[in-house]
């Protein structure tokens, strides 16, 4: 599905601040609201911080992009996708996404504690494979 297509699924206009955010997005997998700056401002340099963070925080409102909070780091953003975990590289700092459902995990907790799982965001810190090989 285009972005067009999926903004407009999503009741939001397809604008070309919301369209150049969802390519940067694509084209990096996770960015903070400050890489994205950056790598738009080539392209848009009158396009700002506000404005960049105002409409994530509508596609995010849309479940279109999704808030990735990883601890002691900066939130990033990522296109909404099926269910999936975080591996976060100690060495590097890049994220990758690992297809894994979380629902029966939060599940078994709900049922072992009694509790209610708000959200079942999961992350593991790694060393990757790049960084493992450079050593």
């Amino acid at each position: 599905m285009s972005h067009i297509e999926l903004l407009k699924n999503h009741e939001l206009k397809a604008t070309p601040q919301r369209l150049c955010i969802l390519d940067t997005l694509q084209e990096c997998g996770h960015a903070t609201l400050e890489d994205i700056q950056k790598i738009i401002s080539d392209k848009h340099p009158t396009l700002s911080l506000s404005t960049i963070y105002r409409n994530l925080n509508d596609m995010v409102q849309k479940n279109i992009v999704s808030e990735v909070k990883l601890a002691n780091r900066k939130d990033h953003f990522e296109i909404s996708k099926a269910k999936h975990i975080h591996l976060v590289c100690r060495e590097c700092g890049k994220i990758e996404d690992f297809m894994l459902e979380t629902i029966e995990l939060a599940k078994e907790i709900e049922r072992a504690t009694g509790d209610k799982v708000l959200n079942d965001t999961l992350s593991f810190d790694v060393i990757c494979k790049d960084c493992l090989s450079a050593k």
